[in-house]
């Protein structure tokens, strides 16, 4: 199990508020949502699990938060009923970030339709920009199969 955000980290960027994550890649991980005039923001700490064998964020988990954010971004611009599957995911990896690290991201969407929906965003430590993130997503009534 991943460690949990202590208390007085939660405070790291004025309204962010902690999500627990669940699901079989991150489950029971905390992020930082929140959203501001520029779109919605997600912050979360790099682990040493998160590393690869170089000590740097293994790419995998780079590519699994941009899905995470990305998607829940575009769902909650949807009505209830509505689900998303992912349709395609691009993660250019422009710089590095190591265990210790804060990891924030922002998001705009792009489109929001009936059939298809398209967001993109960055990560950055710092100032230092990450990864410049993209999704496309199919829409489905969330009762009916994605087929």
């Amino acid at each position: 199990m991943l460690p949990a955000i202590k208390p007085d980290e939660f405070d790291v960027l004025p309204g962010l508020k902690p999500v627990t994550l669940r699901g079989p890649f991150f489950g029971g991980r905390t992020l930082l949502t929140g959203r501001d005039d520029l779109g919605d923001r997600m912050m979360v700490r790099i682990t040493d699990d998160d590393c690869n064998g170089l000590g740097i964020t293994h790419g995998g988990v780079i590519a699994t938060l941009a899905d995470i954010f990305l998607v829940h971004f575009l769902a909650r611009q949807l009505p209830a009923a509505t689900g998303l599957v992912t349709s395609s995911l691009a993660v250019d990896y422009v710089g590095r970030s190591t265990a210790g690290d804060w990891l924030r991201g922002r998001i705009l969407a792009h489109h929001i339709g009936r059939r298809l929906c398209v967001a993109s965003g960055e990560f950055k430590v710092g100032e230092r920009t990450i990864a410049l993130i993209k999704a496309s997503c199919a829409v489905f009534d969330s009762a009916r199969s994605p087929a």
